[in-house]
């Protein structure tokens, strides 16, 4: 594989397919420690015969950019001896065409869930090896399972998160709420000064909450609605960027902006505590991004290490505290390991009622097909 294919740099976040969160989103607990020896059956089950791969060479990992802790890197090579290269992508659907387009050689992907889903019925992925996974016992039972994955077939867990919109409160007087406030203001006093993502689903998806309707509707008269929102919305937008938005809103060239949480953390740590993250009162979107081995790996087993590795309590940790998205671990795991601060936040780690009134995103073959005619149209208006 050539080298130049990983030297581009993107910025993180996909979206996921969960339906019914409140089932498996709760506080995390459980009862399993890294020191336990685990069994593996069937699928997502473990036995003790399961064990690290004893890897080696070169890890080759298609991700999200910023999405993993540099010290993750040099620990990781420091104890397997693994190097890895890194190329980026921008959005889920980048990574599809990416695969669909008969690139091999990657040995590491991480799609949203739903993504995951569609890559698994497409024959991309290949089957995950359990018995390759021994700390898969300290991921917490919520998210095993679910409907994009229901037998833990191609994916396990990286982390989750919301999608919502960060302000900064130094700069916007009111206090929005609400996805219909958030619109009105960037109609309104800071036309020119807000920001969105550069993401289908997100973007049409939190419109049809704000009127009313689910994340996924397919209905062509309400996906019209939609159409008709975001045509209105344009001229007062700042940029459509999911790379930018955080610097935009901590530099003050944008004082409102939607965004994932990890981003709007971000930008309340940078800002000194000037910027407030909402999870709008109409609902939003919840997502679960995966680790997945695609079809033509060159090094499987580099990438069950570095999924093993990242279960380690202390470098999912480490992990969630570079990109504050939460946890997929057993919360008593992170107990004592973790920032008090960290695991207390619920931006990162969203109570029940917060979660109930949140979708994910599915995969709709003719209501994703009406919402890129949408998001042609609106990115060229």
């Amino acid at each position: 594989m050539n080298d130049e294919m990983w030297q581009r740099k993107y910025s993180r976040k996909g979206f996921v397919t969960v339906s019914a969160m409140t089932a498996f989103l709760a506080a995390c607990g459980g009862s399993t420690t890294a020191e336990e020896a685990p069994e593996t059956t069937t699928a997502g089950e473990t036995t003790g015969e399961a064990a690290r791969p004893q890897a080696t060479g070169t890890l080759f990992y298609y991700n999200w950019a910023d999405y993993v802790n540099p010290e993750t890197y040099k620990r990781f090579q420091q104890e397997t001896g693994v190097k890895v290269k890194k190329d980026f992508y921008a959005s889920n659907e980048d990574l599809l065409a990416k695969l669909q387009g008969g690139a091999r050689g990657y040995d590491l992907v991480v799609p949203t869930g739903y993504m995951a889903e569609i890559m698994g019925a497409e024959g991309l992925l290949e089957e995950i090896d359990y018995s390759k996974l021994p700390l898969y016992a300290n991921v917490d039972d919520k998210f095993k399972n679910l409907p994009y994955d229901p037998e833990n077939k191609w994916s396990v867990p990286k982390d989750w998160g919301t999608t919502g919109y960060t302000y900064r409160t130094d700069l916007v007087k009111e206090k929005p709420t609400t996805w219909k406030e958030f619109v009105e203001l960037t109609k309104g006093p800071y036309s020119g000064k807000v920001t969105i993502l550069d993401a289908i689903p997100e973007c049409t998806g939190s419109i049809a909450v704000m009127l009313g309707y689910s994340y996924n509707t397919e209905d062509e008269d309400e996906l019209d609605q939609v159409r008709q929102e975001l045509l209105d919305l344009k001229p007062h937008i700042l940029a459509i960027t999911s790379t930018e938005n955080r610097q935009l809103l901590i530099s003050g060239r944008a004082v409102m902006g939607m965004t994932w949480n990890g981003d709007g953390a971000v930008v309340i740590a940078d800002t000194k505590g000037k910027a407030e993250y909402v999870v709008a009162e109409e609902g939003g979107e919840f997502w679960v991004d995966t680790y997945t081995i695609p079809v033509g790996g060159e090094n499987p087993d580099a990438a069950y290490a570095w999924i093993d590795f990242t279960y380690e309590p202390e470098i999912h940790s480490l992990e969630v505290a570079y990109h504050n998205y939460g946890a997929a671990l057993k919360r008593e795991l992170l107990e004592g390991v973790m920032d008090p601060e960290l695991l207390a936040n619920e931006d990162i780690f969203p109570p029940d009622e917060i979660i109930a009134k949140l979708e994910a995103k599915k995969p709709l073959p003719e209501g994703d097909k009406i919402r890129d005619r949408i998001w042609t149209e609106f990115k060229a208006a």
